[in-house]
């Protein structure tokens, strides 16, 4: 159950053994929930985003609350997968080049997915193939606005720091709305990523807000091969690449994204990619040991250019 609905593992009942998820709308308005059917049955069909079948009301096939049927996938969250199956570099990397290809393909429809998050890319069990999921905060373009604050809903640690400045700059102004782009979504896969090397977000959620709001918008987050040694450099410039603070120095398309995470794969560094993401503890299979999160992680980035007038 979430804010706005809950899923349901359902079967149907003339295929019993036949899993589908039900997501059913929670909330009074049905907007947000109608937008989201209208994103996967349409301008969002990827292979690597969860797959919508069926649709309707409950309990009143008109005046119900909405609800879809789509995809059970079966597979565990980026991170979960990360420290379970302990994957090599090289399939992390082939799973981040396929969600910023991914990414590339809804971005040039106008589809945004505005709240990526490790717990939104699953990764199938069967083939280690990520799948999006959850675009209830989705948007696209030329689409009416639903969101009623300055920020679409999401989680501060991966917010993109130009997404913070603006809330910042605008806190008295509640009628404007942040302009989400590209950038933004390519930003959250980068703390995604991270997350995946290192064990760790870039920015440690437990903060108070304030204090994570500054770190976002104003230091730099230690290297993720200075975290995990193991992580190939090519990987870890890839990265850190997706989470520079202004996002002209990002990659300004999946694509992009894509050719930068390959790049240490096709260089003749890619032996260093066959290496599993973490050690495992001593006489204890299959448990990993993550890597410690050091006591001054931070460095302050070089001021912004101010230009004259």
């Amino acid at each position: 159950v979430g804010g706005y609905g809950a899923v349901y593992r359902v079967e149907p009942l003339d295929a019993p053994g036949r899993s589908f998820a039900l997501k059913l709308s929670l909330h009074p308005d049905p907007a947000r929930a109608l937008r989201e059917m209208a994103l996967l049955l349409d301008r969002a069909w990827h292979p690597n985003v969860v797959r919508v079948h069926a649709t309707g009301r409950w309990p009143d096939p008109v005046e119900g609350l909405p609800y879809f049927v789509m995809d059970c996938v079966e597979g565990m969250a980026l991170h979960v997968w990360a420290e379970t199956v302990n994957p090599t570099f090289r399939q992390v990397a082939m799973v981040g080049g396929s969600v910023a290809m991914t990414l590339g393909v809804l971005h040039s429809r106008g589809v945004l997915h505005r709240d990526l998050k490790p717990e939104h890319l699953l990764i199938r069990t069967r083939g280690q193939v990520p799948v999006l999921i959850d675009f209830g905060a989705g948007d696209q373009a030329g689409a009416m606005t639903l969101t009623t604050t300055t920020l679409p809903p999401g989680t501060l640690h991966l917010r993109s720091p130009e997404a913070i400045r603006f809330q910042q700059r605008h806190w008295r102004q509640p009628e404007l709305r942040y302009p989400y782009s590209a950038a933004d979504d390519l930003y959250a896969l980068g703390v995604c990523l991270y997350r995946a090397v290192t064990g760790h977000y870039p920015f440690p959620p437990g903060q108070e807000p304030e204090l994570l709001a500054v770190a976002i918008t104003e230091r730099l987050p230690p290297s993720p091969r200075d975290i995990n040694p193991q992580v190939p450099e090519p990987l870890s410039r890839a990265i850190l690449g997706l989470l520079e603070k202004e996002p002209e120095h990002r990659p300004r398309t999946g694509e992009a994204a894509h050719s930068e995470l390959m790049r240490g794969l096709l260089s003749g560094g890619a032996a260093a990619f066959e290496a599993h993401l973490f050690d495992e503890i001593p006489g204890k299979p299959n448990q990993i040991r993550r890597p410690a999160w050091p006591e001054q992680p931070y460095l302050t980035p070089a001021p912004r250019a101010v230009p004259l007038t």
